[in-house]
Formats: structure tokens, C-alpha cells, sequence
């Protein structure tokens, strides 16, 4: 009797050991649509390697026929649990003021260069701006949470930047604003985004602006005259105009 219960014992092990992120994929196809379905999608994130795993499920619960929302309003959570047992350990509230396939937009990023990823939601977008909710690794709670770099990513993201990249080897935060199409977008592939850029350090969960390009067009009598491109860098703990320059209509640069 005993020798069965043992054997019972040992059959059962494996499943309560199962990982239950086996076979989940680490985010949406390249190409979801952020205006799709609002069903429940499951992804598997490691937070760097070796590290713990999570099973990330985003769950939507606005209805189909919903087209507007007024104001930001709690539109769907995210569960995170643990890979290892399937322990479910937190419920993170998406608020947002439109319906969106919050999982066809879900990406993991190291946005704070500490070495493990974090993640983030689209939860607006128009024809030439994106605004995402984001949440930052603290591998001394094992937890994902919002703070001060996550709530000015979404500022910014508010106030008119139309694309948010991050850069790993220089640790910096790049910021591509409104679209130069006049000024021929000079320096700049049409993928990037916009002709205004900030670039950002992360110091202390805070974002310190330390470079800004600004485009200006300039016109006389309603014609077009030229672009003025204004550099300014952070120098000495202020920002100060480095350098100025001039661009026609196709993005030559001119006296």
C-alpha cells in the first residue's frame, strides 16, 4: 500500500512542477493590429537570463461595440503569475480612453538600462502619435510597477511624441516629435518617426533631458523660406543652444 501511494506521489510531481509558460510565445506577431480582437492573450517573459520567468496574460474588458470611452477609464488588467507554479501575483489595471487589442500591443523592454526587461501597453494611437502604459522590473520585490519613469514616458507620449525608442548601448531615451515633411526631414530615415527630437538619460527612475532638435519652418508672405534646425544640449547641468542651422524645402542644408 505504501510502495502505491508512493508511486501515486511521484506521477503526481512533474504536474505540480509543470512550468505553465511552456509554448507561449514572448509577444504578439510583428504585424498585430492594435484595433483588433479583445480577447485574452498569454506571453511568456524572462526577465533576463537565468532570471525568473512570468506568464503575462493581458485581458481587455471593454465590450465589441464599444467605440468611444470618456476619460481614462479601467478598460482591462494584466495578470502576472509565475511560470515556475502558476502563482498568480499581480493584477495591474489598464486605464485608458479607448478600446484597444491590448495584447497585440504588449512589448518587453529594458526602458531603464538595469539589465531586466519591462513591459509595456499601447493604450491610445491616432495617425501620427502613440501613447503606452509602462511598467519597470524591481528585482528586489520581483514585482512590476509604475514610478516616476514610467509616468513621464506617458506624459510625454501625451504631449504629441509621435514614437518612443530606447537605446541600449547608449543608455539613452530618444523622443521623435512632430513630422518635418516641409524641411525634407534632413539626417533623418522616414521611419524614425519626426523632425523634433529629445534625447533622455534615466537617472534615478527619472528622465533628464540632455539633448533637443527643434525644427521651425519660417515664411514670408505665405511661401515657404526655410527651415531653422536649433540644437541644444545639456553643458554644465543647463541646457544651451549649441548650434543653429538652415535647410531648404528638400533638406539641404543652406547659408
Amino acid at each position: 500500500m505504501l510502495q502505491r501511494l508512493f508511486m501515486l506521489a511521484l506521477c503526481a510531481m512533474p504536474a505540480l512542477w509543470a512550468d505553465v509558460c511552456d509554448g507561449l510565445p514572448a509577444g504578439p506577431p510583428e504585424r498585430a493590429d492594435a484595433s483588433g480582437s479583445n480577447k485574452p492573450q498569454s506571453f511568456k517573459l524572462s526577465v533576463n537570463s537565468g532570471g525568473p520567468a512570468f506568464r503575462i496574460t493581458v485581458r481587455p474588458i471593454w465590450q465589441l461595440d464599444t467605440v468611444f470611452l470618456v476619460g481614462d477609464i479601467h478598460t482591462g488588467d494584466i495578470e502576472v503569475a509565475r511560470c515556475q507554479d502558476g502563482k498568480r501575483l499581480q493584477a495591474l489595471p489598464i486605464m485608458a480612453d479607448q478600446p484597444v487589442s491590448y495584447g497585440s500591443t504588449f512589448h518587453a523592454e529594458d526602458i531603464n538600462f538595469d539589465g531586466y526587461l519591462d513591459f509595456s501597453v499601447l493604450t491610445e494611437f491616432g495617425a501620427s502619435f502613440e501613447i503606452r502604459s509602462y511598467w519597470v522590473y524591481d528585482p528586489a520585490s520581483r514585482l512590476f510597477v509604475q514610478n516616476e519613469l514610467t509616468r513621464g514616458l506617458g506624459r510625454l507620449g501625451a504631449s504629441g511624441v509621435s514614437k518612443i525608442d530606447f537605446d541600449p548601448k547608449k543608455h539613452e531615451v530618444i523622443m521623435w516629435g512632430d513630422i518635418c515633411a516641409m524641411c525634407g526631414c534632413p539626417n533623418m530615415t522616414q521611419d524614425q518617426g519626426g523632425g523634433n527630437v529629445d534625447r533622455y538619460r534615466v537617472v534615478n527612475n527619472r528622465l533628464i533631458l540632455i539633448h533637443k532638435q527643434e525644427y521651425e519652418i519660417h515664411q514670408k508672405g505665405g511661401s515657404f523660406q526655410f527651415c531653422l534646425l536649433t540644437l541644444s544640449d545639456l553643458v554644465g547641468g543647463t541646457m544651451r543652444v549649441t548650434e543653429v542651422r538652415r535647410y531648404d524645402a528638400q533638406g539641404q542644408r543652406v547659408k
